[in-house]
């Protein structure tokens, strides 16, 4: 008797982490934010995944990170195939091999959860379509939107290229809170972004974003907050509109510091800040008005600074970069970023 051949499905994609100027912090329900999120996805700073599906008794998944094994990741990837699974039936009856690799480090707050959902998601939705027979069906980005922010509520915003609002707003009618969609009429000028990421700590943050999001639950100013994250929503609307720098680093500078403000005054309270963190705020701050140096800063729930400004402007500022802050950074490491297209599918793949 001849044993039929398992049918194996592959998909591989490559999708960006973003960084939020206005930030998504403190959730509802599956993943749903309390407030609007706009943010750019990045060029270099990218999650690579690959996903093998075999037809299996025997349900479930192994994951690799560069290789090995890393059950620190199971849960997070376990609750979002379970709540795809309904929409994805190819899950149940599948054993996945999900390996992932990263151009940063992971989970020290430079949002490897938005770039590595969302390549999974993807990975997820096209072997779907292999299964069923539809491999020239292009994918709806909006659904995987919606399905990537199961994994990680950042992940929906990784879908597009340039600039993305994540969360309903009544400022713009096709807003929602289950997906991202893309904004259009951005100013030239901030098409030209640059962010240079500064890696202040590697290691992975000692409270992670999951437990930031949960102790906003009844946070002293959890209503202040979500009043000013719409207002800097509307602000910075329009300032992509108009081209401001000056203005666009207000909001950024504003929003990065808040955040992190909501980190230590919640309870218990807490701080991932570094001393170097620190440090590189003020001489970003004494560049920009002494050295009248086109350069502002965000942070993400970490230690790390991104450090934003014009791509045009970059003869200018890199000299000021190599001596006042490479030398703050974790082995003087830092990771020149910018403005990126979104995700890309692999050239070629078996399936």
């Amino acid at each position: 008797m001849i044993k039929c051949k398992t049918k194996i499905y592959r998909a591989e994609w490559q999708s960006p982490s973003n960084l939020a100027i206005v930030k998504y912090w403190g959730k509802k329900e599956i993943q749903k934010p309390l407030n609007p999120s706009i943010s750019f996805s990045l060029k270099n700073a990218v999650t690579t995944t690959r996903v093998t599906a075999s037809h299996s008794k025997k349900a479930g998944f192994t994951f690799l990170l560069d290789g090995n094994k890393k059950d620190t990741f199971n849960a997070k990837i376990g609750n979002l195939l379970q709540l795809a699974s309904a929409s994805l039936p190819f899950i149940a009856t599948h054993h996945l091999t999900i390996e992932s690799s990263n151009t940063f480090p992971h989970s020290s707050g430079i949002a490897s959860s938005a770039s590595s959902m969302s390549a999974l998601a993807l990975c997820l939705e096209e072997i779907q379509q292999k299964v069923y027979n539809k491999v020239d069906y292009k994918l709806d980005m909006q659904s995987v939107s919606e399905l990537a922010r199961m994994g990680s509520g950042s992940a929906a915003r990784s879908l597009y290229g340039g600039w993305t609002i994540w969360g309903k707003t009544p400022l713009i009618n096709e807003s929602s809170d289950n997906y991202a969609i893309e904004l259009k009429d951005i100013h030239p000028n901030f098409m030209q972004i640059a962010n240079a990421i500064l890696i202040i700590e590697p290691e992975s943050k000692k409270v992670s974003s999951s437990q930031g999001h949960a102790l906003m639950n009844n946070h002293p100013f959890g209503e202040a907050r979500i009043k000013q994250a719409n207002d800097n929503t509307q602000q910075l609307l329009e300032v992509l509109k108009t081209g401001d720098w000056n203005q666009f680093f207000d909001i950024a500078e504003h929003e990065a510091l808040s955040l992190h403000a909501l980190m230590m005054s919640s309870n218990p309270g807490y701080t991932l800040l570094h001393a170097n963190s620190l440090k590189v705020i003020e001489e970003v701050r004494k560049a920009f008005l002494d050295l009248q140096l086109p350069v502002g800063f965000s942070m993400d729930a970490g230690p790390n600074v991104h450090l934003l400004y014009p791509k045009y402007e970059e003869k200018n500022i890199l000299p000021w970069i190599e001596e006042r802050i490479r030398p703050l950074c974790y082995e003087q490491k830092i990771i020149f970023d910018q403005l990126g297209s979104g995700p890309k599918k692999a050239v070629k793949i078996e399936h």
